[in-house]
């Protein structure tokens, strides 16, 4: 079987080693996706354990079309009563790139009719539409002629993980947290803290990941779940898999924020994941906190569209200084959307990633903090290499 893993932009490689730590094979990363092949228990594996997948395709097939009516009859030859029957319901998302076919709603109803029409013409009834919670969900997919058909194995974004009961504005997506902690090579063993914790996102992706066991909530359903060739036995052991707890050891993960009606959604959100007992929270302001030595901090500085463009940059140039000041032998990963207000942070990034947040260009960047000088730093490595 071959897959493809929707993504955002920019986690396209640490999609590509998770999907690899899971047996998948084939490994080939595209734009906001990553396409590789393996079989039942993958896909499985992949709906279940991946976290910075969106959703997960089934690939079926893939042609060129001239027009619509090209269109048409190639998606009615495809035998579709091998995966459903007239007394289920499907549902058709499609996705357009061309110079030709510009109108993604209008492919979409050409395939609908196709789909109908084949099952009417064999049997005399058609099968249902049903937009919300379908028995099958096609995806139609168009790059200037080419058609590719997928099956949607994971209904609902794999993003909406169930715990986030409540946001801050502008919340970050939970797989963009996932992403960020995966990026940054978080280990266990270091210290994480995030001082603008907002929603709680990062906070909870990292426990989940501290434990080893999927972020996905118990009482969720897969489209998978209703196929005809669904297997109850194996997506039982990938399930008992996934929840297992694989690490038993502690870590330290603290969240903070000047707002206490952050501090109270992360609470929320925490409670809601079962993550009370592996996370500590401050309400405390950044620019007060004093215990951040050796530690990795990750964080999303709020962006309030009402500040002026001054006032931004000198909200940057205060991160700056606190992370010089009180944050020595600590790495400081800071995902931004405001690209100019981070050049005024007065440090020098040793990684700069490309990112879209939403909507957002972004940029995701590591600042290495040293006691004394990052020469000094250097050169005391270099001699504890040579013994």
């Amino acid at each position: 079987m071959r897959f493809i893993a929707k993504t955002l932009e920019g986690l396209e490689s640490v999609l590509a080693e998770e999907i690899a730590q899971i047996g998948g094979e084939n490994i080939s990363i595209l734009k906001r996706a990553v396409s590789y092949e393996g079989d039942k228990i993958i896909m499985y594996k992949s709906n279940l354990m991946l976290r910075t997948a969106l959703r997960i395709l089934v690939y079926m097939d893939e042609f060129d079309i001239r027009d619509e009516k090209d269109l048409y009859e190639k998606v009615k030859a495809y035998r579709w009563e091998q995966y459903f029957s007239v007394a289920d319901t499907f549902a058709i998302d499609s996705v357009v790139h061309s110079d030709k076919f510009r109108h993604a709603n209008y492919i979409a109803l050409k395939c609908k009719d196709a789909i109908v029409d084949r099952f009417r013409e064999r049997s005399g009834s058609r099968p249902s539409v049903d937009v919300d919670n379908p028995t099958l969900r096609i995806n139609i997919h168009v790059r200037q002629h080419t058609v590719t058909l997928s099956l949607d194995s994971s209904g609902r974004s794999l993003h909406m993980r169930g715990y986030r009961k409540s946001q801050v504005d502008a919340p970050l997506n939970e797989v963009m947290a996932a992403g960020l902690l995966l990026l940054a090579g978080w280990k266990t063993e270091q210290k994480l803290l995030d001082p603008m914790c907002g929603s709680g996102t990062i906070l909870c992706e990292a426990a989940y990941l501290a434990l080893g066991i999927t972020p996905q909530q118990k009482d969720r359903h897969f489209a998978l779940e209703k196929w005809m060739n669904f297997d109850d036995d194996l997506w039982a052991q990938v399930k008992e898999d996934a929840y297992t707890i694989k690490n038993h050891q502690p870590f330290d993960i603290t969240g903070s924020d000047i707002n206490p009606k952050a501090i109270s959604i992360s609470r929320d959100n925490i409670e809601t994941a079962g993550l009370t007992q592996y996370i500590k929270l401050e309400e405390e302001d950044f620019f007060y906190l004093d215990h951040m030595q050796e530690t990795i901090l990750i964080f999303n500085p709020p962006y309030d569209g009402r500040l002026k463009e001054n006032d931004i940059i000198q909200f940057y140039k205060f991160i700056g200084d606190k992370l010089k000041q009180s944050c020595k032998n600590c790495s400081a990963w800071i995902l931004s959307g405001h690209i100019e207000a981070i050049k005024n942070l007065g440090l020098r990034p040793s990684r700069r990633i490309q990112m879209i947040n939403g909507s957002i260009p972004s940029v995701f960047c590591q600042f290495e903090i040293y006691e004394g000088s990052k020469k000094a730093k250097y050169q005391e490595n270099c001699q504890h290499a040579s013994y």
